[in-house]
């Protein structure tokens, strides 16, 4: 079991420093798990390694020791490096705090673990006094917390905040255990109650497991979903490129001879035939107009690229709509970062702007708020359109991005309004993200990777203006 424990947490370790070795926070999050990893190792040699080679070991009084102190030293490392490491990952994952706060906390820091050192027999017994250390654990554990919880309510990058959310619950709540049963029945003479962190260890990694699948935490499902929706996308074009021109060709028959009917009518004078005739050939032409509209939103985007003021963009989306908002009394409210070039195709960002605020303002026949918001986030430039709508069902939001589904039951519509977005957006190495609840309204985030932005000094932007005049 022992043995397993420590297999278990160190591999989660692991799993956590390879999403991003390059970042100190996720390198501080796998210290984390491989110094709380100690306490496992220390019982592995006690209560395995010690018993099972005892015959062994007696002949080898050195390597007896060195193992004993092996273990009392992982024990100290872990009981002490565990919330020093906790509050170093929160306190580099916080960007309220400096680069020099961070750097000073992070040697402040190590003074109680140090004093625990030059207090704390280790060899050949270890004895720490648990009044002291509660007295410094526990104000470490609640501010690295306050930490955790006040990053995750700043962040307005809505998958960056997807991922803290998920980040803290399967951190926060299990370490809050931990630190119960290592520390604090330690003070009531409760030296057993550690073992139960094997099954907040055993539960913690089966439910990051299952969340990284479902939800997307450290981005696995992301990738799933993508080649499940890429591949749908994929399939569909080369389809649609069949029927089109099988279609075409039928249709044309059709049209060929519901012509001929319509001039044979007219000659003979027979107006029913003529009028036949006549509904025929509109409906060719019907039939052939959804077919160029189906393959013109499943089409492939060639990019045509240029940096340009993403404000810009959609302040003239916005404008282009300005009759549909009036007739349908929406206020639109927009939060715009003036300075951010965006390196993208503006046509095709234009067109997909224009999709999301129609949809919007569909969503609000009877009015409401159209806001939209343009930031650069740690991670991705976001515009994000949000509407005061009647918003989009759970069931229904799992399905909005497959092409030809779609909530409106206009006859005009095809479904493929937001799959072309998407599409769009994967050309420009970005993401499309869908908050809804239903009553509350929804909002459609376009993230855009950072290499595509670029943020204009005052002084470029007025050399620019004074261009343009």
């Amino acid at each position: 079991m022992m043995l397993f424990m420590l297999c278990t947490i160190w591999a989660l370790g692991l799993f956590v420093l390879f999403t991003d070795p390059r970042r100190t926070p996720i390198r501080w999050a796998s210290a984390t798990a491989f110094v709380g990893g100690g306490g496992y190792l220390s019982g592995l040699i006690d209560e395995h390694i010690l018993i099972a080679w005892a015959d062994t070991l007696a002949a080898h009084p050195d390597l007896e020791q060195g193992l004993v102190l092996l273990s009392r030293t992982a024990s100290f490392l872990c009981q002490t490096g565990l919330p020093y490491t906790f509050l170093l990952f929160a306190i580099h994952s916080s960007e309220s705090l400096s680069a020099k706060t961070k750097t000073f906390v992070q040697i402040l820091g190590l003074i109680p673990p140090l004093v625990m050192l030059a207090i704390t027999p280790i060899y050949p017994v270890l004895s720490f006094n648990y009044w002291i250390m509660v007295a410094w654990v526990f104000p470490y554990f609640f501010a690295a917390s306050f930490l955790l919880i006040g990053r995750y309510r700043d962040e307005r990058d809505p998958l960056v905040k997807k991922n803290l959310f998920y980040t803290n619950l399967l951190i926060i709540v299990p370490l809050f255990l931990v630190f119960l049963l290592i520390y604090g029945m330690r003070i009531h003479n409760n030296y057993e109650a550690w073992r139960y962190n094997g099954w907040v260890v055993a539960i913690q990694f089966i439910v990051i497991i299952a969340v990284s699948l479902k939800y997307g935490f450290l981005g696995v499902r992301l990738r799933v979903e993508k080649r499940r929706l890429d591949s749908t996308l994929r399939a569909l074009t080369s389809g649609v490129q069949i029927i089109n021109h099988t279609v075409k060709n039928e249709v044309g028959k059709i049209s060929l001879y519901a012509d001929r009917i319509h001039d044979y009518a007219e000659q003979h004078n027979q107006p029913e035939l003529k009028e036949d005739a006549t509904v025929l050939l509109q409906s060719a032409q019907h039939m052939l107009n959804m077919v160029d509209r189906i393959q013109t939103q499943l089409r492939d985007v060639n990019l045509r690229e240029q940096s340009v003021p993403a404000a810009g963009l959609i302040t003239e989306a916005i404008h282009a709509l300005r009759p549909f908002t009036a007739k349908q009394q929406i206020e639109v409210v927009t939060e715009l970062d003036e300075r951010l070039q965006l390196l993208c195709d503006p046509a095709l960002l234009r067109e997909v702007l224009t999709n999301l605020c129609m949809n919007a303002i569909e969503a609000m026949k009877t009015g409401g708020v159209l806001n939209i918001q343009l930031f650069l986030s740690k991670k991705h430039l976001v515009v994000s359109v949000a509407d005061t709508g009647a918003g989009i069902s759970r069931e229904n939001l799992a399905r909005v991005l497959d092409p030809f589904f779609s909530t409106k039951k206009s006859g005009t519509n095809f479904g493929l309004g937001l799959s072309y977005c998407y599409h769009v957006m994967q050309k420009h190495q970005g993401l499309l993200e869908l908050s809804s609840e239903p009553g509350a309204g929804t909002t459609v985030f376009l993230l855009f990777p950072k290499k595509r932005v670029a943020v204009r000094t005052s002084t470029a932007r007025s050399e620019s203006e004074e261009t343009n005049r």
